[in-house]
């Protein structure tokens, strides 16, 4: 999303859906209050937001939170799928949320996604998250191929900081990327795959052939 933040000819909008999500499914989060409060969960005030005849619209979703959603409001939309190690995201989602479910984790709705990509043939994209922080110019630019737009420059760097776009939510989850000033310094690059603990291990289990399915759809640069 922040590389996308950088171009003049895009606008991003971060995660639309998360208060309809919470209100539909009573998640627990520790910014669900505050994203109730401040975020619609109308739907067809958040998809009326979508539509900008000035710009490329950037959205940013959580794989669950289109979970029961009707497939046709997605039917022109381009859909580029970041998956990384269920490793990582369990040791990300321990820190904030006590007990991270499968869904949370969101390996089975992005799956189900692709099958719908594949089934209406809507073009998808699968990136490895750790290989877009590893070689950052080069998937980006795929990226932009796949959308038919010329990459830019300006991509690979932000001020460092928050931006406005970013959800109330950016204070739990968003520490790194606002210490960071681009992907040449993103601390994600260094991060080391670890076991994760006896008490996820059955989570682990049931996310990781998932992710596996996934990665066979990358397609390299």
């Amino acid at each position: 999303m922040y590389s996308f933040a950088q171009r003049t000819d895009f606008r991003v909008i971060d995660e639309p859906l998360f208060a309809h999500f919470l209100k539909r499914t009573g998640a627990k989060r520790p910014s669900r209050d505050e994203v109730l409060r401040t975020m619609s969960t109308d739907l067809s005030t958040i998809l009326s937001d979508w539509v900008d005849d000035r710009s490329h619209v950037f959205l940013k979703h959580m794989a669950n939170h289109l979970e029961g959603m009707d497939h046709g409001i997605f039917q022109d939309h381009h859909h580029v799928f970041l998956i990384r190690d269920p490793r990582k995201v369990i040791r990300s989602f321990r820190a904030h949320v006590d007990h991270p479910t499968v869904r949370d984790l969101c390996y089975v709705e992005q799956w189900k996604w692709l099958q719908k990509c594949l089934q209406y043939n809507w073009p998808f994209l699968v990136i490895d998250s750790d290989d877009l922080v590893a070689k950052p110019a080069p998937n980006l630019k795929h990226i932009c191929d796949f959308l038919n737009l010329p990459f830019e420059q300006q991509m690979l760097s932000w001020d460092r900081g928050g931006r406005p776009e970013d959800g109330v939510w950016a204070k739990y989850w968003y520490g790194r990327v606002h210490a960071s000033m681009g992907w040449e310094s993103s601390p994600q690059a260094s991060e080391q795959v670890t076991a994760v603990s006896n008490e996820f291990s059955v989570l682990l289990a049931e996310v990781e052939p998932v992710f596996r399915r996934l990665q066979q759809h990358i397609i390299t640069s």
